[in-house]
């Protein structure tokens, strides 16, 4: 098995050694929230230059080593990654992620919350970062799988969003994608019938709109082929997506 592509998110085998290893500033912050804390993951480029921020929205998983190690590439493609954990506060003895003993539990609670709730988290994060020392003012939501269904939300949610990028998200339903604002990029892989089935009803709406939303779909490529990247054709896609998902960000946060 070949190691990690160094312009590529880490996959599912070679996360956990791509945070060992990484050379950027990353820091757990803990932000105020209600009675309790956002257990939040912070990852910064290289230098000391101002940069824009993008919120990373965790997959259906949680917080785990490899939604962290895709805030470790943007670090590196030149973003602050803000990363919040929607679990915290609601695992073992009101822990965060690495509070459940097992991962089933914790996708299981996170099935369970809310939307609004999930997006009143993200946007305490997404406000904080914004105020951050190193944030020029700019930032932008990344997604995969809820993550990028919040993603898309998102748009239609936070008025200083500049873009967002959705990968295998489902869209917001016809009200809440009137109120969307900021431009949307979908990345899709062809063999996952559900969510593929969404994406032209959504192109004609968004535009119907006058709401910016490009997409791609990624032929041979599965549901969450930014985690196994080695299924089928989607080392293929991921290879596409992640550079066309970077130059949008860079072109929106300009």
């Amino acid at each position: 098995m070949s190691g990690k592509d160094p312009a590529l998110p880490a996959n599912l085998f070679t996360s956990s050694s791509t945070l060992a290893h990484t050379s950027l500033r990353h820091e757990w912050v803990d932000i105020p929230m209600g009675s309790g804390k956002l257990h939040t993951w912070i990852e910064y480029p290289s230098g000391e230059a101002k940069a824009p921020l993008v919120l990373l929205m965790h997959y259906d998983a949680g917080l785990d080593d490899l939604q962290r190690a895709v805030a470790d590439q943007l670090a590196t493609d030149g973003f602050i990654a803000i990363a919040p954990d929607l679990l915290s506060g609601l695992g073992s003895k009101a822990g965060n992620y690495d509070s459940f003993p097992y991962p089933d539990e914790a996708l299981r609670t996170l099935a369970r919350m809310k939307p609004d709730e999930a997006l009143q988290r993200f946007k305490i994060a997404f406000d904080y970062g914004m105020k951050l020392p190193r944030a020029n003012g700019k930032g932008a939501s990344l997604g995969c799988g809820i993550g990028g269904t919040n993603s898309f939300r998102f748009a239609a949610e936070a008025p200083n969003l500049s873009a967002a990028v959705v990968f295998y998200g489902m869209p917001p339903d016809p009200a809440e994608m009137a109120k969307v604002h900021a431009p949307v990029l979908g990345l899709y892989g062809a063999d996952d019938p559900a969510v593929v089935a969404t994406i032209e009803p959504t192109a004609a709406l968004m535009k119907k709109l006058g709401k910016s939303y490009q997409y791609h779909i990624y032929p041979g490529a599965t549901h969450f082929f930014m985690s196994y990247q080695v299924e089928g054709r989607n080392g293929e896609a991921v290879a596409e997506a992640w550079p066309a998902a970077t130059a949008f960000l860079k072109q929106a946060l300009k």
